[in-house]
């Protein structure tokens, strides 16, 4: 049995604003009003501060209000697979406690803010039970400053993408023209929560504080620049920058009339090279690369559908 939450009607929780009742419709996220948890897991895959010794504990919710086009968890986030656990609330913070006796070292909630009322309600009940672990936010970036606003005092780290500047890849990725100006917004809120980064000296985990990840999509360089451009000026070392090279063309985008020929490759050696002088260039000290071709998908988790 799943709990009556409300929040879900007329729904505005991503910048979408898709405006449907969730409970009779699912939204543009492709999900109805319950979470739909697909896996979760301790996750070695994230930064070094996150993933520590023993792992995250991942949670990966069904669903998404982005739909990138080259979507590696596709499978899961284009909606609902069938195959997926619904929680309610109190079911959520069982998983939470079961991770945590796991010994993993945070909770990753992995693109949940479609699913806000119930998370947000589940990480209170969670802390008032005396869960001690972090909780980390792990988002596209594209964000309702709203529903953010939900989360204040609860999340202790967010990890958000950055993923476009202009609004012409964000419309062929992502049909998103409005991300970079919806980004800036979110990222900013996610800054007013945490505060500048806080690493743990004697674990070297991170406590508190926000991490940007940018993946760079192939022969995109100069948008990469101007994020970096932005992050840096903006927060400087306050944060942890993440400069991606993972991107791998999946197999289904061979398969999508029109894609953009770029995004059926990988992205140059040499531009990646490039942007890590360039983020050096400008100072950035808490930044993480990745030194040879992380592409592919052994690290994409074991999906249900």
């Amino acid at each position: 049995m799943t709990e009556n939450i409300e929040g879900y009607d007329k729904c505005s929780l991503c910048p979408r604003r898709c405006g449907v009742r969730r409970s009779v419709t699912r939204g543009f996220c492709g999900a109805g009003n319950v979470p739909v948890l697909n896996l979760y897991m301790p996750h070695f895959g994230e930064e070094p501060p996150i993933s520590g010794s023993k792992g995250s504990g991942a949670m990966f919710f069904e669903g998404c209000p982005m739909h990138c086009i080259f979507c590696q968890n596709g499978h899961i986030s284009r909606g609902l697979t069938g195959k997926g656990m619904i929680c309610g609330e109190h079911k959520l913070v069982e998983i939470f406690f079961e991770l945590r006796d796991l010994g993993v070292h945070n909770i990753n909630l992995v693109t949940p803010l479609h699913y806000a009322p119930h998370i947000e309600r589940a990480v209170r009940l969670a802390k008032d039970q005396g869960f001690d672990l972090p909780f980390v936010l792990n988002s596209g970036g594209y964000e309702s400053v709203e529903t953010l606003k939900m989360f204040e005092g609860l999340i202790d780290i967010y990890l958000p993408d950055f993923k476009f500047w202009d609004s012409r890849l964000a419309a062929a990725c992502a049909k998103a023209p409005d991300y970079r100006e919806t980004a800036v917004k979110a990222i900013e809120e996610m800054f007013r929560q945490t505060g500048k980064a806080q690493i743990d000296p004697d674990t070297g985990l991170l406590k508190k504080g926000m991490i940007v990840r940018h993946l760079m999509i192939p022969s995109k360089l100069f948008d990469t620049k101007k994020i970096l451009d932005h992050l840096t000026s903006r927060y400087g070392n306050d944060i942890y920058i993440s400069l991606m090279n993972q991107y791998t063309p999946m197999p289904h985008l061979h398969k999508i009339k029109d894609v953009p020929p770029y995004l059926l490759k990988k992205v140059r050696e040499g531009h990646y090279e490039a942007a890590v002088d360039y983020l050096a260039q400008k100072g950035q000290i808490n930044a993480f690369v990745q030194e040879d071709d992380a592409s592919g998908d052994s690290m994409i988790p074991d999906f249900k559908y």
